[in-house]
């Protein structure tokens, strides 16, 4: 164990990188697929059965046109060896990605503090719409992945005097054009041109517009080739529709208030301890000269508010389509355990006292699941066994931890640590388990997979 613990305090991301990924794979867990990620299955069915196509093939061997082939190609990939499709071989490249992204989130908080990378870590775990994301399969967890790696990039090149390192903003552009079409690049430019604006930096902001700018047009050139080749010329024209106006312009209400009601509530307390840190702290954003925790926290909120600002001008709006400010909530809210004085302590006892609450709460909603069951039509399917197992262990642990370490130089970590764990159980067996059989219900053509890659 104490050799464990050294080599994971001594390689943290490759630490975080790797029980993170066994988390999110177990997390997949579920029998069949439905909604809309069927339609991913069908496109690795149809590359296992035809080979490799410039775009994922649907029914009746046609392209489609609103997804770009980067993903499929991945579940081919990692399907191949075993000669079919699986949960795990379906599922595994979101789980990278996401792995990934936790790991650039606490190498972003690292740079200023190790403390504040790791919390960062634990409140991204904290964040109910990334792991839905995650579970059910949302394509926007690429541009997250390369939204944060982007912001890593440009401020660690600067912080560091590297700017070698901005190579890298522009592989996280190219990368988000290919696995998210055109939206999946200006998630990413967002975060660099803030970047860019607060410190005044024109010449390099003009520089990264012109670098942008080219490789979204070579990324739209390309991509209008390659749906030429596959389809010709009516389906190159429904491919940049689709994924260029078609995402702006649509027939869906515009609903500008959406993501600063409920599209935010869905990241959770997250999202507002976010807020509470931007509340408190707004007005060092505009005291020259500011610390640099300061000027960590002002790019973080004008990030922030310029993703949830350009995502809201497209018609169509899902709580998905803004992932990337996850590691953004994530840097925030960790914040109030990095603050030396007591703005936060408040906010910091609240939060820890939440978690330690976990467990009871998650047995009240499901004491109230059981009654609400007990009158309605459609009951609510929890995993009643690993409620019970999980959340009756946990308070097991909550008595131990109170009893042995209630004074620990770490209990805020530790603590912390419970909450997550908590909250996981309370995702994997309470609301992922009623959220698959209310879509199953709904469902008229499931795809049922096996779990294991054999």
């Amino acid at each position: 164990m104490d050799t464990l613990i050294k080599q994971a305090v001594k390689k943290p991301g490759l630490s975080i990188f790797l029980v993170t990924l066994v988390i999110f794979m177990g997390l997949q867990y579920k029998a069949s697929i439905t909604n809309y990620t069927t339609r991913f299955v069908d496109f690795a069915e149809y590359m296992l059965q035809h080979g490799v196509t410039l775009f994922p093939i649907a029914e009746d061997l046609q392209p489609y046109p609103d997804y770009t082939i980067a993903h499929t190609f991945l579940v081919y990939l990692f399907s191949l060896p075993f000669g079919r499709l699986s949960i795990l071989s379906m599922g595994l490249p979101y789980c990278i990605a996401a792995a990934l992204m936790l790991v650039f989130v606490y190498k972003l908080g690292a740079l200023h503090e190790k403390r504040w990378g790791l919390y960062g870590v634990f409140f991204s775990l904290f964040t109910w719409a990334f792991l839905d994301s995650v579970n059910f399969w949302a394509l926007d967890i690429y541009p997250a992945l390369f939204t944060v790696i982007c912001f890593y990039s440009v401020y660690s090149a600067e912080l560091k005097e590297d700017k070698s390192r901005l190579v890298f903003v522009f592989v996280g552009l190219a990368l988000g054009f290919v696995f998210r079409g055109p939206i999946g690049l200006l998630g990413p430019a967002i975060v660099v041109v803030c970047y860019y604006l607060l410190n005044k930096q024109w010449r390099a902001l003009l520089l990264f517009s012109l670098l942008a700018g080219l490789i979204f047009i070579a990324g739209v050139v390309v991509l209008a080739w390659a749906a030429y080749l596959q389809g010709g010329s009516a389906f190159m024209q429904e491919v940049l529709v689709m994924q260029g106006l078609g995402r702006v312009v649509n027939d869906h209400a515009p609903r500008y208030y959406f993501y600063f009601t409920g599209g935010l509530i869905a990241y959770g307390v997250t999202a507002f301890f976010a807020l509470i840190v931007i509340v408190k702290k707004h007005k060092q954003f505009f005291c020259l000269p500011r610390k640099a925790d300061t000027n960590m926290l002002l790019y973080l909120a004008v990030c922030l508010f310029a993703i949830i600002v350009f995502f809201t001008i497209p018609y169509s709006k899902k709580m998905r389509y803004i992932l990337s400010i996850t590691p953004v909530v994530s840097l925030l809210a960790a914040y109030i355990f990095i603050e030396k004085g007591d703005l936060f302590s408040g906010a910091k006892r609240w939060f820890l006292q939440f978690c330690l609450a976990l467990p009871v709460v998650g047995l009240g909603l499901t004491l109230f699941v059981f009654v609400y069951n007990s009158y309605s039509l459609h009951p609510l399917q929890p995993n009643y066994p690993g409620v019970l197992i999980s959340f009756v262990v946990l308070l097991v642990v909550r008595h131990v931890m109170n009893k042995n370490y209630a004074e620990h130089s770490s209990r805020e970590l530790i603590t912390l640590l419970f909450g997550v764990v908590a909250f996981l159980c309370l995702d994997a067996f309470f609301f992922n388990p009623i959220t698959y059989h209310l879509e199953l219900a709904n469902e008229p053509t499931p795809k049922f997979l096996p779990y294991w890659f054999w």
